[in-house]
């Protein structure tokens, strides 16, 4: 398995599902590879509240990467890796490394290309807002 290769260690789903905007994988599709799966069955519209989810993912990145010393990859996709996996991303981001969601969103961009939609967004700002009061992100 390509994923194997690559050392990545943990799998985060955002798009868990069968339908034609979903990923059908799931712990079974990983059996037997080291690979720890985890799925979110989100739908890439404006109204999901995706937010529902971002401690839940951004604990699931955190463990990953702390498997074997610190030595672990994960890689976080949906259907497109465009709208629901950068959101993610860019959550976990915020959440466990206190960015602001510009920052963070900046610190994706580089990467790659992405366009969360506008509901995504929305949320995103939300959850800066909330941080921002809570006084979670660096410079507050």
């Amino acid at each position: 398995m390509r994923l194997q290769k690559l050392g990545v260690t943990h799998v985060l789903n955002v798009a868990e599902g069968t339908s034609f905007m979903h990923v059908n994988t799931s712990t079974e599709f990983y059996a037997g590879t080291g690979i720890t799966y985890h799925g979110i069955s989100a739908n890439d519209t404006e109204k999901f509240n995706l937010s529902a989810f971002f401690e839940e993912g951004a604990d699931f990145i955190d463990k990953g990467l702390a498997h074997n010393n610190g030595k672990g990859k994960v890689y976080v996709h949906c259907r497109e890796g465009y709208s629901r996996s950068p959101t993610m991303v860019v959550a976990y981001l915020m959440l466990r490394h206190k960015m602001d969601v510009r920052q963070a969103l900046r610190t994706v961009r580089q990467k790659r290309e992405i366009g969360p939609n506008d509901g995504f967004l929305r949320q995103l700002c939300q959850l800066n807002e909330k941080l921002a009061k809570e006084g979670k992100l660096n410079g507050e």
